[in-house]
């Protein structure tokens, strides 16, 4: 028999996307010792800075409680404003304390920009707690989430821009992120296509040897199908184009369109935001610029439903940075986090539709609640019967009506026998 209080969700650490009205249902769901009645939730707001600023309403405890049906399962959700928490469930004197989030959740997708660890010097953690990833790598799901201070699980080693951008986020937003590490350094739109399309494969990203593994793609996958469920998403950012040269425009534009047309319909989410780095549409000196690739990014800003423009390239302040390196290193990686910063901004968070947890725990039928037991015993037709008699024999005493008397009986008799009484 089961003695304590079991935790499932909400994930610690974790943070669920909110809606475009600042809300999140959070879902709290899991066991206690069988005959509990209820559980109660109570989510405590935290205060990270003496700079934070909360109204009343805000700064005060939201309290639920949770249903729990016969077998000690518990489950519910509870809709909360953006912001960070402590989530305290008991019943009894058992209890569970974690920490969870309403914010905003991004998925991390492209080639060796958006993976990076190029420069092991200037990788940079998130200074603040509200900045979360995923701790999972492909080999696990256990659904670990904690603050992104070394790998952007699934699949970065490293923090690289994503630390300082969370950074950013926060302190302008006021609630937490969450980011979810799914790029492939080496890899190209080509490669996904293929993929997707059962072509024969005729490049693998690097490390790749066998034409049936699913990489690239595969941490995308892993996420869309097992995690943005749970938690929700907002949109995935992403740069491809670099590795996809000697591609005529077109057939690149066409390439790009199939493989996020496969993520939104595969994962029913048909109005998915894709945030697109612009890569130089003309040849610059010391990059990887490819400039027809370039420019079916740009034409798919423009006409791609729900494809907005990230980071871009073309402007003047990265032409002496990637004179240096042709990668992101030291001052690349914060004006890549700043230029992220600046692209994800409010306009686009209140134009774009959000995804939310679809782990919502249904609700408990009536009959698994510890409700009174309201089937009928013999015992109770047999005090029914008699009552009936008598209520009947009042009446012929009282009114002298036999035959309305036998009447009522008859009807009395029906019924029983219809399963009607």
């Amino acid at each position: 028999m089961q003695t304590n209080l079991t935790l499932l969700e909400p994930f610690a650490n974790c943070v669920y996307q909110r809606n475009n009205q600042n809300i999140a249902s959070v879902p709290v769901a899991g066991t206690v010792p069988a005959g509990t009645l209820n559980v109660k939730a109570v989510f405590t707001p935290i205060k990270f800075a003496q700079s934070d600023v909360q109204t009343l309403e805000a700064a005060l405890p939201i309290t639920r409680t949770i249903p729990v049906d016969k077998a000690g399962n518990f489950g519910g959700s509870v809709d909360l404003p953006g912001g960070f928490y402590s989530l305290t469930v008991s019943a009894g004197n058992l209890t569970q304390t974690v920490k969870v989030g309403a914010g905003e959740v991004f998925v991390l997708f492209g080639h060796s920009f958006i993976q990076g660890g190029h420069d092991v010097a200037n990788q940079l953690p998130a200074t603040d707690g509200r900045v979360l990833t995923l701790l999972d790598d492909l080999s696990t799901k256990n659904y670990q989430f904690g603050p992104l201070t070394g790998k952007v699980g699934p699949y970065h080693g490293t923090p690289d821009s994503w630390g300082q951008l969370g950074d950013k986020l926060v302190k302008r937003l006021g609630v937490p992120v969450l980011f979810y590490g799914c790029a492939y350094g080496g890899s190209n739109i080509l490669q996904n296509w293929q993929l997707l399309t059962g072509q024969t494969r005729t490049q693998l990203p690097p490390g790749q040897t066998n034409p049936a593994t699913r990489q690239p793609f595969e941490p995308l996958e892993v996420v869309m199908a097992s995690y943005v469920p749970k938690t929700g998403v907002r949109a995935i950012l992403v740069e491809h184009g670099y590795n996809d040269r000697g591609t005529d425009k077109e057939t690149f534009k066409e390439r790009f369109r199939y493989v996020f047309d496969y993520v939104r319909n595969t994962y029913n989410k048909p109005d998915l935001a894709l945030v697109v780095v612009q890569e130089q549409v003309s040849q610059v000196p010391g990059t990887l610029a490819d400039p027809t690739t370039a420019q079916g990014l740009a034409e798919l800003i423009q006409t791609y439903k729900q494809t907005y423009k990230g980071p871009d390239f073309n402007a003047t302040e990265w032409n002496g940075l990637f004179a240096q390196h042709d990668h992101l290193f030291g001052p690349a990686l914060a004006q890549f986090a700043s230029d992220w910063n600046t692209a994800l901004s409010n306009t686009f968070l209140t134009s774009t539709t959000p995804y939310g947890t679809q782990s919502t725990p249904d609700v408990f039928p009536a009959v698994l609640y510890n409700a009174p037991i309201t089937s009928v015993k013999p015992v109770d037709w047999l005090l029914l019967l008699v009552a009936a008699v008598v209520l009947v024999g009042v009446y012929i005493w009282k009114k002298k009506y036999l035959m309305t008397a036998f009447l009522i009986l008859a009807l009395l008799a029906l019924g029983r026998s219809s399963g009607k009484l």
